[in-house]
Parts: C-alpha cells; sequence; structure tokens
C-alpha cells in the first residue's frame, strides 16, 4: 500500500482517525475528509507531528450529503496527489431521534452510497485488485436492535455493499475494485478510567443492541473496544478480503467475516 492515495470521509476523529493513522504510518498518502473544521486542522497537525506526514495529508471540509462539495473532494485529492486507490467511507451518525430521520438516512447511508460511486468514478487503476472502498457500517446493522434508523441503515450499508460488490456487478462494471464493509462493534477512542463508569456503559449498549430480540443471548459479549482493533481491522480486510464481503470486529478480537442465509 506505501505509495498509495486514500480518501476518509469523517476522518477527523474517532474510528475514521485511527483508519488515517495506520495509512499515513504505513506510507500512503491520505485525504482526511471532515465536516469540523477544528477536528481536521486538529488531525492533520498530529499525523504530522507523530509521522512526519507533511506534505502527505490533505484535510478538506466537506459535508458528504452534499454532491458537489463530496465530489470536489475529491477532484481536489486527485489534484494534489495525482491519483486514488482507496475510498473510505466512514462519515456518520448515531443520533437515534425521529427528527433526525432524514439526516441520519443521507448521511449514513445515501453519503456511501455516493462515496461508492464516486470511489467507481475516480479510483485510478480500476483493474489494480488493491484499489478498494471499504464502508463502514456496524454491528447493529447485523443486531435486532431498539435503535430503528440507525440499525435501518447500517444494514442497508451492509445489503448493499454486498450487492454492489459481487462478481455479477464487478464484471458488468469492468473493473476489479473490491467493495467491502466493516462492521465494528461499539468502539470508543479511549477507555474511561472508572471501571464502573465502563461496565454501565456496556450493559447500556447492550441493552439497545439486544433488547429487540426475541429471544437475546444473555451471553453474548458486547464489550467496548479500542480503535486500535478497527482499524488493525482495516488491514486485515484489505489483505484478506473479497469484494463484497462483510467483516465483523468486536470484543477486540481477530476480525471475521459475516455469513448470511440466501434463505428467505
Amino acid at each position: 500500500m506505501d505509495g498509495s492515495v486514500a480518501l476518509v470521509s469523517g476522518g477527523g476523529r474517532g474510528i475514521g482517525f485511527s483508519f488515517v493513522e495506520i495509512l499515513v504510518k504505513n506510507g500512503v498518502y491520505v485525504s482526511l475528509l471532515d465536516i469540523n473544521i477544528e477536528f481536521g486542522k486538529k488531525a492533520i497537525k498530529q499525523l504530522e507531528n507523530d509521522f512526519n506526514a507533511y506534505g502527505r495529508v490533505l484535510f478538506i471540509k466537506c459535508d458528504v450529503t452534499n454532491n458537489d462539495e463530496f465530489e470536489d473532494a475529491f477532484k481536489k485529492t486527485v489534484d494534489t496527489f495525482g491519483k486514488i486507490n482507496i475510498v473510505i467511507n466512514n462519515a456518520g451518525i448515531m443520533k437515534e431521534y425521529l427528527d433526525l430521520w432524514e439526516l441520519t438516512i443521507d448521511l449514513n447511508f445515501k453519503a456511501v452510497v455516493r462515496g461508492t460511486v464516486l470511489g467507481l468514478k475516480y479510483i485510478e487503476n480500476k483493474v489494480d485488485i488493491n484499489s478498494a472502498v471499504i464502508n463502514i457500517a456496524s454491528i447493529a446493522g447485523l443486531s435486532n436492535s431498539v435503535l430503528p434508523i440507525y440499525q435501518s441503515t447500517k444494514r442497508a450499508v451492509i445489503e448493499f455493499t454486498k450487492s454492489i460488490g459481487c462478481s455479477y456487478n464487478s464484471e458488468k462494471n469492468g473493473n476489479n475494485i473490491r467493495i467491502m464493509a466493516i462492521c465494528p462493534g461499539p468502539t470508543f477512542d479511549g477507555f474511561e478510567n472508572n471501571i464502573n463508569e465502563k461496565k454501565a456503559l456496556e450493559k447500556k449498549i447492550r441493552t439497545l443492541l439486544t433488547s429487540g430480540e426475541e429471544n437475546p443471548n444473555p451471553n453474548r459479549i458486547l464489550n467496548i473496544q479500542s480503535t486500535e482493533y478497527v482499524k488493525t481491522a482495516l488491514f486485515h480486510v484489505m489483505k484478506t478480503g473479497k469484494s463484497g464481503d462483510v467483516w465483523v470486529v468486536e470484543n477486540e478480537g481477530t476480525p471475521r467475516l459475516a455469513h448470511f442465509s440466501s434463505q428467505y
């Protein structure tokens, strides 16, 4: 991946920033997209200080729900670095308020579709198997949670990725660009110092993600993991994943491939 160029949406903090970190550390040039200027500038400064990444990282303020802004970010990336090899559609929100349902759908699903389509358009070497679009979903998309809007958008990302990434569509589009999804479990930037607070938060998350199930597994583990495990999973997926794959990374474990039944 050394010398490749990646575009990462929602890269100013959290999981998105952890992706940017590991990419830059491994010699990848990165366009970091974020709607928050403060987060973006702070992220660039940290990358330059930590990895001497001067000239290898570019911050672009971008609202990925805006068609023109999003495509302009792709154009700026090509103008700056000469190409794009990897697109990571990470931007999203988890706000389960019914008055924000349209924004949640626009950001969590429509922007992922838009980013994938733009990736297919702007990725330079469409026959290079190392070229990829990675869509960030969530294990909420695989659960019967009590978060109807959020869960639905993440499930939509999963099904969209499986479909557009299948061999039929790859052959139809005439490219070898792999399109894959990663479903992180509950993930935080850092752990709380108070172990009781951490356990209380894990209990709340477990309730949100399993209360919609008729017979929830009482032994299911849903511990909070650090971003270190998710960013490591990115390289595992990039190295071993096939187009249309959906990968799960939770409980600080090794990434595993999700399997789906064809029955209905």
